[in-house]
């Protein structure tokens, strides 16, 4: 089994010998792959101070004077669901979930080439499916004015995590497709610092 490495610890290998960063189709992806990586990182650094700070402060009143705001597990909630699909982009972005790969690093180069296709192949088809079914909650918030229960925050804002965490999530799997076909060598490099049990 993979376990989940940590977010800071995720690193874009340097390009490969002869390539330049700043130059061809190698320069592009590498730009593409840093503005997403911030993106990402940006959310999941604002999602984890908002949970951590609501939690905190409302844990504190409860105890201190026995009250709490009616808002304060809804945010908090709605919060972890924007921190979950996002780390779920970074991470599959990287091949860093939970995964049982024993088997998987036996097989020779091809076979294993194979299965990460067939693996993003289902990971997308699941994210589209998702992203489909989740608008339509989306669109159905917005349209009957919904918000997040005790606040002005439309419902749809926070209902937003599922589909948007999903299509960036399938853009950095198409990303792993791309690099599984062609560009092996750097995934297997960038995936060398992370513990495979």
């Amino acid at each position: 089994m993979a376990p989940i490495a940590e977010a800071t610890a995720t690193t874009v290998a340097p390009p490969a010998e002869g390539q330049q960063e700043g130059r061809g189709l190698a320069g592009v992806i590498s730009r593409i792959d840093r503005v997403l990586g911030q993106a990402e990182s940006g959310v999941i650094l604002v999602s984890y101070a908002t949970l951590i700070v609501i939690v905190g402060v409302e844990t504190l009143r409860r105890a201190l004077i026995g009250a709490q705001e009616v808002w304060g597990p809804e945010i908090a909630l709605y919060a972890f669901v924007w921190l979950s699909w996002f780390s779920m982009a970074k991470h599959g972005r990287y091949g860093t979930h939970l995964s049982f790969s024993e088997l998987r690093q036996r097989l020779p180069k091809n076979g294993q080439r194979a299965l990460e296709l067939i693996d993003c192949a289902l990971w997308v088809a699941i994210g589209v499916i998702i992203i489909v079914t989740s608008w339509g909650v989306v669109e159905n918030q917005i349209k009957m004015g919904q918000t997040v229960f005790g606040t002005p925050i439309p419902l749809a804002v926070a209902s937003l995590a599922v589909p948007v965490g999903w299509a960036f999530s399938m853009v950095r799997i198409l990303q792993r497709a791309a690099m599984v076909l062609f560009a092996w060598d750097r995934l297997k490099a960038e995936r060398g610092g992370f513990l495979n049990l």
